[in-house]
């Protein structure tokens, strides 16, 4: 049974995984600066705490670092006096996260800074521009209490920029709303991983059906001498199959997962139309949907192949079968033929056994019968005529006596 003290702590953990995570709160003009790099070995010092805070928390700046399973972020609030005119330099790399965490040639997943301002005060297209924005996408988000655009683009510098213009958010609801907009743009940039193995897994795929489709095609017609051969080259394909398959079943299971989180946190935004704008949900979904739908039908299409696959291994198995089966049979006729035909050579040789037993013995009794004679003892022949059926008759009796008793001991 297991003890209050170990169920207190497991109770206790769970209820922490839903603060493992909590947003940074802020008011006020500010810039938000997030870095994703892929995971590696060397963080496995820190999966005790999914999140913990760097070595620059000030009352203007704040960071927070996040562990998740397969990458690890960074974020940085760094609080503006007033609201600028052009994009502050960036004060957050990818090489912080690397020295904090003791990281060696980490991979870059994506870098967003998002620039939180006041209510527009001039034509929003002004602003845009100024802030160097192009084919711009806007929503209005928390029902109405902010604006978020972009035109997700990545500048020279490596960075994609947001704008959110606060109009109604307090700390904790601006917080979380900027929280969701790097999310969006994290797990879609983790979610894409999988497109490239789904595209060089294309090729491979289209050779495998080709291939599936000619052993096939040889399985209804290849003679019994060659099954072996096919058998040997349906296996090849199939631990293919496999390999591949387990090659890209963990990375495409994470691009659905990923996906899904992506497709949530939109919904979360409570997107409304702005005039003359793509609302923001929209231009993502329109082009990262169908990367989504790639991985998971290229993930189907090797799940299907497979299963073709297996089947078809399957078929000449029990092709196989059957032809043994088959061929035991005819052997059983055959020594059941055989069987049969000595059964009837045992008779007829039962048959001249009988005949030339009772001759031998009648036989000797004539023998006797003359000696007999010899001897001045006369014998009626009427007795030797009468012995003749008696011999006979024993030599049957004892015949049958010996075959079922042979019987019996079998």
């Amino acid at each position: 049974m297991q003890s209050s003290e170990t169920k207190s702590f497991n109770d206790a953990n769970f209820n922490a995984e839903l603060h493992a995570r909590p947003s940074l709160y802020f008011s006020g003009p500010a810039l938000v600066e997030h870095i994703a790099l892929r995971a590696s070995n060397s963080l496995s010092e820190h999966q005790g705490a999914s999140t913990f805070s760097g070595g620059c928390d000030t009352h203007r700046v704040k960071t927070r670092v996040e562990i998740h399973t397969e990458f690890v972020t960074i974020t940085r609030v760094t609080s503006l006096a007033e609201e600028p005119g052009e994009w502050p330099k960036p004060t957050l790399f990818s090489s912080d996260i690397a020295d904090l965490l003791g990281m060696s040639s980490p991979t870059l997943v994506c870098q967003v800074r998002i620039l939180v301002m006041g209510e527009p005060s001039n034509e929003l297209g002004t602003i845009l521009s100024n802030f160097g924005f192009a084919d711009t996408v806007a929503s209005l988000i928390g029902a109405g209490s902010g604006q978020v655009c972009s035109d997700f683009r990545v500048r020279s510098n490596g960075w994609s920029q947001i704008l959110l213009f606060n109009k109604d958010l307090n700390a904790y609801r601006l917080g979380r709303m900027v929280r969701r907009i790097y999310e969006i743009e994290t797990y879609r940039s983790m979610a894409l991983l999988g497109l490239p193995q789904a595209r060089r897994l294309t090729l491979r795929l289209a050779e495998f059906e080709t291939a599936l489709v000619e052993l096939a095609g040889r399985n209804q017609s290849t003679p019994v001498a060659q099954h072996r051969k096919l058998l040997d080259e349906i296996s090849e394909l199939s631990a293919m199959v496999i390999s591949a398959s387990a090659e890209t079943r963990s990375r495409f299971g994470a691009t659905a997962a990923y996906g899904k989180i992506v497709e949530e946190r939109i919904a979360e935004l409570r997107e409304a139309h702005v005039p003359g704008f793509q609302r923001y949900g929209v231009f993502v979904s329109r082009r990262f949907k169908p990367a989504i739908r790639t991985c998971e039908a290229t993930a189907l299409r090797l799940e299907q192949l497979s299963h073709a696959t297996m089947h078809l291994l399957n078929l000449l198995q029990t092709r196989i079968q059957v032809e043994i089966e088959f061929q035991n049979s005819v052997q059983i006729q055959a020594m059941a033929d055989r069987a049969a035909t000595q059964v009837k050579i045992q008779r007829a040789v039962e048959g001249f056994s009988i005949i030339a037993i009772s001759y031998y013995l009648v036989g000797l009794i004539k023998t006797a019968m003359e000696a007999g004679e010899h001897a001045g003892v006369h014998v009626d022949p009427l007795v030797m005529m009468g012995s003749i059926p008696i011999v006979i008759g024993t030599v049957i009796i004892a015949v049958l006596r010996v075959r079922h008793a042979l019987s019996a001991h079998t």
